[in-house]
């Protein structure tokens, strides 16, 4: 599974009509996608049919702490067509920073409810709120990638540079680097300041841009006012090619990106304070990106990322190693104990 926050924090430079158009191009490729409205404007929402505001169902209640609110992911997310859900906005979402103010995971709670949930899904797309606060963390969090939309202006590339200071906050905060990629949009190119600051951007981000440029199309515009997708407007419009071109190129990505499997990992113990694992995948190291996350059932979980092959792992469970109780593979090793031992796809070594 693959997710691919859509940020800049310049309103107007395509991105959630990118959310929106990819979303529907990869689920006409067959993949399964999930569309993530993380911006109280509700936009996403509304361009794809949904009056969020009618609903008393939101991504707001996935990640509210007020238990009387609070929803799970399943419960939440619209069907939209074949392939294609939303989880969608709500105004309520701008109270969450205050409501989280005083959680020391408040910028993870969209990590937190990916982890907690088993997600059928190839792709989940988040479409972030223009501006780098609590909500775009928290997106930029919980994403493998980044797709960043630059519209033809100087103040697009202005909010970029901001934009990648966030994640290289990130990055020093709890070590997680997203992979980010550059997509031109409202290319037109009957002006010449147009092709300026094409080559702006190509220098910008070199290999990191996307061929795929997303031309300026009257038919985009169109197709939001129509609260649809553009290939579900008008399969010919320039727009509906470059979209349809953009999809073609993620796609091609998947061999690309990362040959890692997702293992997912489950702890009972309703009375433990803190849950880690640990192993040979990261030399014993007790650290915070092992950390599991309780569940309302008393359970543990977390979800790690292994290259294919075979690990030794254990629990680190209030200060005592413990063996994974739901795995019966275990083998011996030069301590005289036991480790748990986990096998990840066909190369798995013996």
């Amino acid at each position: 599974m693959r997710v691919i926050s859509i940020a800049n924090q310049k309103g107007g430079c395509g991105k959630t009509t990118t959310a929106i158009n990819l979303s529907s191009f990869l689920a006409e490729f067959g993949r399964k996608v999930l569309v993530i409205d993380l911006d109280p404007q509700a936009h996403a929402s509304y361009g794809f049919g949904v009056n969020s505001q009618n609903l008393d169902k939101s991504i707001y209640n996935t990640l509210t702490d007020v238990p009387e609110k609070r929803r799970n992911l399943g419960d939440v997310i619209v069907h939209l067509k074949a392939n294609l859900d939303l989880a969608p906005s709500n105004i309520l979402l701008s109270t969450l920073e205050q409501e989280l103010k005083d959680k020391e995971d408040a910028v993870s709670k969209l990590h937190l409810v990916f982890a907690q949930n088993t997600l059928d899904y190839s792709y989940i797309i988040i479409d972030c709120p223009p501006s780098l606060g609590f909500l775009t963390f928290n997106a930029l969090r919980a994403s493998d990638e980044v797709i960043v939309p630059i519209e033809m202006s100087a103040f697009s590339l202005m909010g970029v540079s901001k934009l990648l200071g966030m994640l290289e906050l990130i990055k020093i905060k709890i070590s997680h680097t997203p992979r980010v990629k550059a997509l031109a949009t409202i290319y037109d190119k009957r002006t010449n300041f147009s092709d300026v600051m094409m080559g702006e951007i190509k220098r910008f981000f070199n290999e990191d841009l996307y061929k795929t440029t997303i031309r300026i199309n009257v038919a985009l515009k169109k197709a939001i006012y129509k609260r649809v997708p553009i290939d579900q407007f008008d399969k010919d419009a320039a727009g509906a090619k470059d979209y349809c071109g953009l999809a073609k190129e993620v796609i091609d990505e998947e061999k690309l990106v990362s040959p890692y499997r997702e293992a997912d990992f489950t702890f009972e113990a309703p009375e433990a304070k803190e849950v880690y694992i640990a192993g040979d995948f990261n030399g014993w190291r007790i650290e915070e990106t092992g950390r599991l996350l309780r569940t309302d059932d008393g359970r543990w979980k977390k979800r790690l990322a292994l290259a294919p092959g075979k690990y030794r792992y254990k629990f680190y469970v209030d200060g005592q190693w413990v063996l994974d109780s739901g795995n019966r593979e275990r083998e011996s090793n030069p301590f005289g104990s036991l480790d748990s031992i986990l096998k990840l796809g066909e190369d798995a070594r013996n």
